[in-house]
């Protein structure tokens, strides 16, 4: 283990024995029919595309690991989102999510001159959730466990962050603020990977939400790469 994943490595497991703790378990725990996910379920993730554990990759954020069908049973193949995303990187299998991930990836590896697998990845929610979010769930979860969700993102130290999902942005800056930090980082926000739309209009949405960042920031990486 280099450095930044030994910090990782710290971070995940008092974040792991916090989860075991935590008092809100019934408010920030997605569940169904009174069914919870466990308290002691913990995704890892972190630098689980690229090979080199380094910083300045794009960090993509998510809101959670849908790991878990209608009947609360877990999905085995997704128990370890990271190493389920890695394999479909490396062995260009046909999952939506990591296909279009790439997709974003070689647009801004054009533009930032980053190599097209300097990628990281994490959930805001490490429990794990459904197909769907329940936003007052994810809410109260981002707030509980905020201190750990920025300290993530300090450690991976990304060059940009791209927000998978219309809200998380919000809630990224909402944390800062919460916690009287200033959020000094490149964040772009798009519809969820998995959106029910074609690649092409996928990269071209994409595309112009780069070009809009860079339009009303001047400062903003993307603008200064244009």
């Amino acid at each position: 283990m280099n450095y930044l994943e030994k910090e990782l490595e710290k971070l995940f497991v008092e974040w792991e024995r916090e989860h075991k703790n935590d008092i809100l378990y019934e408010y920030d725990t997605p569940g169904i029919n009174g069914s919870f996910i466990p308290k002691e379920n913990f995704i890892r993730d972190g630098f689980c595309v690229s090979e080199t554990i380094k910083e300045n990759t794009v960090l993509y954020i998510s809101k959670e690991s849908h790991e878990y069908n209608y009947d609360s049973n877990l999905n085995e193949l997704k128990k370890k989102e990271y190493t389920y995303l890695k394999d479909c990187f490396s062995n260009n299998k046909k999952s939506i999510f990591a296909r279009r991930i790439k997709i974003m990836q070689e647009v801004l590896s054009d533009i930032l001159g980053n190599d097209v697998n300097d990628i990281s990845f994490m959930n805001i929610n490490k429990r794990g959730g459904f197909a769907y979010t329940d936003m007052s769930v994810f809410n109260t979860y981002a707030m509980q466990f905020s201190d750990n969700i920025i300290r993530e993102i300090e450690i991976i130290n990304p060059k940009i962050i791209v927000c998978c999902g219309i809200g998380l942005k919000r809630i990224i800056n909402m944390l800062y603020k919460k916690s009287n930090k200033e959020f000094d980082k490149n964040i772009i926000e798009v519809h969820h990977p998995s959106l029910v739309t074609s690649d092409d209009k996928y990269r071209n949405d994409f595309i112009k939400q780069l070009n809009n960042q860079s339009t009303v920031n001047k400062n903003s990486i993307i603008a200064r790469y244009n």
